[in-house]
C-alpha cells in the first residue's frame, strides 16, 4: 500500500565492511534511517577561496595607482580602504541580490579576510561602499586620467551610452520611477551614465542620476565629466535619444564632433521620393544618399535590404498572427461564446458593447495576409540617418557607429558578466558606491581585453568565469600550521603572472606615460 516518505529517510540496505575492506551489503529491504552518509574523507577546517579576481583587481589597482588614491579618502584607522575596495570589486560576480548593509557576510570568514588582508570588523566593508559612493566621481576621474596618461588611451573617439539600473527598495531620493531598460516598471531605479574609449575600449566616464533622467537630459551630465580628458579635435559618438538642438550646441561650444542617428522626417521621405535615382551603393546590401543639414552638418541617408527584408518579414509574421486570431475571433462569436478578454474592456466600471466585422471572407487566407502586410509597409523599412557635424564619409560614418556597440557591449557585461542588479540599497552614497564597484570590476576585465589581444573576444563573463576558477586552498594541519596551495591556473592568470621579481612601486597618472606594450600587470609573486 501507497506511504509517505519523509525528505531525510530514504529506504536503503545496511552496510558493512568486511576485515577485507569490501563492502557488504546485508539487512532487510524496508529499513528506514534518518540520515545520508557519503563517501568523503573526515571534515577538516582547510578553506579554499576563488584568488582570480584579486589576481586582476590588486594587479590594477597597483598599475593605475588607485590603491594608493583610495586610502587617502580616510584617516590612517582600520582595515585600507584599497584593500576592501580590492575585496568588493573582487567578489563582485558573487553580489548579486546582496544588501550593501550586510556585505560582510562575503567576507566574514576569517581566513578568507586574511587573504584579503583585512583583519577589522567585517561590517566596515559597507561603510566603505558609502565611501567610495560620496567620492564616485573623484574616483572616476583618477582612472580616467591613468586611461590616458598611463596605459595611451588616447580618447580621440568616445562612445556615450546610457541605461537603468533597478532596485529592491521604496522609492528615495535618486531612486524613482521611469523608463525602465530593464522590463521592470513596478521597481524603483537610477540611470547611468557610461563613457568609452573607442581605441581602447576602456571605460572612461561613469555618472547617476534619478531614475525619471532621461538621455537627452542625463548627456551633459555625461559629456562633462569626460571633458577634460578629450584632446583637441575629439569626437563623441551616440544613439539618438541623447541628441537635441541644445546638446548639439554644447558640443560646438567645447570643440566636440558627434556623430548620432536620427529618426526619419517627413523631410526625408520627401527627399527620397523625389531622389528615386539617387542611391548610391556601399556595397551589395547598403546604399545612400547625403542631405545638407543645418549649420554645415551631414545627413546620411542608408539604406539596407538586409534590415529592409527583415522588416517585411515581421509584418508577415505580424499579418499571419492576425489572421489567425480573426479567425478564432469569428469562431467563437458565431458559437455565441464571449470573445476573450483582450478583446473586451475589463474595467468592471464600464458597460462595453462591441461590434465585429470581418471583411476577408472574399479573400483566401495568403490572399489577406499579403494584403496586410502591403498596407503595414510604410516605405522606410531598412532605413536609417546617420548625423554627423564633421566631414566624415559615408562609409566612415557607417563604420564609426556600428563600432558603437562597444559600448553597448559595456553594459551588457555590467548586467549579465557582473550582476550589478537588481542590487537592494536604500542610501544614495550606497546606490553610487554599489554602482561604482560594478565599473571597477568592468575597468578591470577591460584592462586584460586591452593589454593583451588574444583576450579581446573575450566578454566579462567569460573572463569572470575563468578568474573563478583560479583558487587558493589553506590547509590546516592538526598541530595549527597551514600550508597555501594555489590550483588551477588559467591562460589568463599565466598570462599576467608577474614572476619572481620586485613589484614596482605604485605610480601614479602624473608620472610618465608608458604604452600599453611596456605595460605589465603583477597579479601575485
Amino acid at each position: 500500500m501507497p506511504f509517505n516518505v519523509s525528505v531525510a529517510a530514504v529506504l536503503v540496505r545496511q552496510e558493512e565492511k568486511d576485515m577485507n575492506g569490501r563492502t557488504e551489503r546485508m539487512g532487510k529491504r524496508g529499513k528506514r534511517v534518518e540520515e545520508i552518509r557519503a563517501r568523503v574523507p573526515a571534515p577538516n577546517g582547510n578553506v579554499t577561496v576563488a584568488m582570480g579576481h584579486k589576481a586582476l583587481v590588486d594587479a590594477v589597482f597597483r598599475d593605475t595607482g588607485l590603491g594608493g588614491f583610495l586610502d587617502g579618502l580616510k584617516r590612517d584607522q582600520g582595515d585600507s580602504v584599497a584593500m576592501e575596495v580590492a575585496a568588493l570589486v573582487a567578489c563582485s560576480a558573487e553580489m548579486t541580490g546582496v544588501s550593501v548593509s550586510r556585505l560582510d557576510r562575503m567576507l566574514g570568514d576569517g581566513d578568507a579576510r586574511r587573504e584579503y588582508g583585512l583583519s577589522g570588523d567585517p561590517r566596515s566593508i559597507y561603510r566603505t561602499v558609502e565611501r567610495i559612493g560620496r567620492n564616485s566621481d573623484a574616483i572616476v576621474g583618477f582612472l580616467g586620467v591613468a586611461a590616458k596618461d598611463v596605459y595611451g588611451a588616447g580618447l580621440e573617439t568616445t562612445f556615450l551610452d546610457w541605461t537603468s539600473i533597478y532596485f529592491e527598495a521604496d522609492p528615495k531620493g535618486p531612486i524613482t520611477f521611469g523608463h525602465t531598460r530593464d522590463h521592470r516598471p513596478d521597481r524603483p531605479q537610477v540611470t547611468v551614465g557610461l563613457a568609452m574609449d573607442k581605441g581602447s575600449g576602456m571605460p572612461v566616464g561613469l555618472t547617476v542620476m534619478p531614475g525619471n533622467t532621461v538621455d537627452v537630459t542625463h548627456f551633459e551630465e555625461t559629456l562633462m565629466q569626460v571633458r577634460p580628458l578629450l584632446p583637441e579635435g575629439a569626437m563623441a559618438v551616440f544613439d539618438n535619444g541623447g541628441y537635441s538642438m541644445g546638446n548639439a550646441a554644447l558640443l560646438d561650444k567645447e570643440g566636440i564632433g558627434f556623430l548620432t542617428r536620427m529618426q526619419l522626417n517627413a523631410s526625408d521621405d520627401k527627399h527620397v521620393a523625389a531622389c528615386t535615382h539617387g542611391w548610391r551603393w556601399l556595397d551589395d546590401d547598403v546604399s545612400f544618399m547625403v542631405v545638407k543639414g543645418n549649420l554645415g552638418r551631414r545627413r546620411f541617408l542608408f539604406r539596407s535590404e538586409r534590415l529592409r527584408a527583415a522588416a517585411l518579414a515581421r509584418h508577415l509574421r505580424k499579418a499571419e498572427r492576425d489572421y489567425d486570431e480573426m479567425t478564432e475571433l469569428k469562431a467563437a462569436l458565431e458559437k455565441g461564446k464571449r470573445p476573450r478578454k483582450k478583446h473586451r474592456n475589463s474595467n468592471c466600471f464600464v458597460d462595453t458593447r462591441l461590434s465585429h466585422r470581418f471583411p476577408l471572407d472574399v479573400m483566401t487566407r495568403e490572399e489577406a495576409i499579403a494584403h496586410a502586410a502591403k498596407e503595414m509597409a510604410t516605405g522606410r523599412e531598412g532605413m536609417f540617418v546617420l548625423l554627423t557635424s564633421r566631414p566624415l564619409s559615408a562609409q566612415g560614418a557607417l563604420g564609426l557607429y556600428r563600432s558603437r556597440n562597444a559600448a553597448e557591449s559595456a553594459f551588457r557585461d555590467l548586467k549579465h558578466g557582473i550582476d550589478w542588479r537588481p542590487a537592494r540599497c536604500t542610501s544614495i552614497d550606497a546606490v553610487r558606491g554599489r554602482v561604482l564597484v560594478s565599473f571597477l570590476a568592468l575597468f578591470c576585465m577591460s584592462m586584460v581585453r586591452f593589454l593583451y589581444p588574444e583576450f579581446r573576444a573575450k566578454t566579462a563573463e567569460s573572463i569572470s568565469e575563468e578568474l573563478s576558477s583560479f583558487s587558493l586552498t589553506v590547509e590546516k594541519g592538526a598541530d595549527g600550521s597551514k600550508r597555501r596551495i594555489w590550483s588551477n591556473f588559467t591562460p589568463i592568470i599565466r598570462r599576467i603572472w608577474g614572476g619572481k621579481r620586485r613589484v614596482p612601486a605604485p605610480r601614479m597618472p602624473e608620472a610618465a606615460p608608458k604604452g600599453p606594450v611596456q605595460a605589465s600587470m603583477d597579479g601575485f609573486g
